[in-house]
């Protein structure tokens, strides 16, 4: 896919290429789509850690909170750098936990399918002049996925277990309602 250069005027520049986002849309028309990452995305649900680009939920795209199977399609576009296959592998098992049908994968590194993903379709896509090419990867989710743990086994992440004991088990234990712009008030967390 050829994305032409994007002249910017202002902004974070955190947004899809137009040509990207057309293909989203269509990939997506019609259901109902989670962005992991996705304070700045313009259409279905948007998850964010960060606050002030106003997200439908705050959360953290690596555990997030919602129940199996809450959302039809869900849109994974992490950050650049720095993320290993372990940290691939974590995302694609929670957003395949929370996908109904589709994972799609927006990034600047390839992924290989695992247990609860199968690759389905993929572009390769340049987004301008001198810059890293994209991939865009769509997943089948299979019905035999597995539930991702709520806590992490290895890695940078593990010091955050300590924290995770209280909070997450608090968060997780009730059913809370969200209210999303898109689909309404709607269970979405576990």
């Amino acid at each position: 896919m050829w994305c032409s250069n994007q002249l910017r005027r202002s902004g974070n520049g955190w947004a899809f290429p137009a040509n990207v986002r057309k293909l989203l849309l269509e990939l997506t028309a019609g259901q109902s789509v989670l962005h992991l990452f996705g304070g700045q995305a313009t259409f279905g649900t948007r998850l964010d850690i960060d606050s002030r680009v106003k997200p439908h939920v705050i959360g953290d795209a690596w555990l997030p909170p919602f129940k199996r199977d809450a959302f039809d399609v869900v849109i994974l576009d992490p950050p650049y750098a720095g993320i290993n296959q372990q940290m691939k592998m974590l995302l694609l098992d929670a957003a395949a936990w929370v996908a109904s049908k589709q994972v799609i994968w927006f990034h600047t590194q390839w992924v290989a399918g695992n247990a609860g993903c199968s690759p389905e379709r993929a572009w390769l896509v340049r987004v301008g002049d001198s810059c890293a090419v994209r991939c865009i990867q769509v997943f089948r989710v299979s019905a035999g996925k597995r539930k991702p743990e709520p806590w992490f086994t290895r890695g940078p992440a593990i010091k955050y277990n300590r924290w995770l004991g209280s909070q997450l088990r608090f968060a997780l234990e009730g059913k809370r309602q969200e209210v999303d712009a898109d689909v309404g008030t709607r269970n979405l967390v576990a």
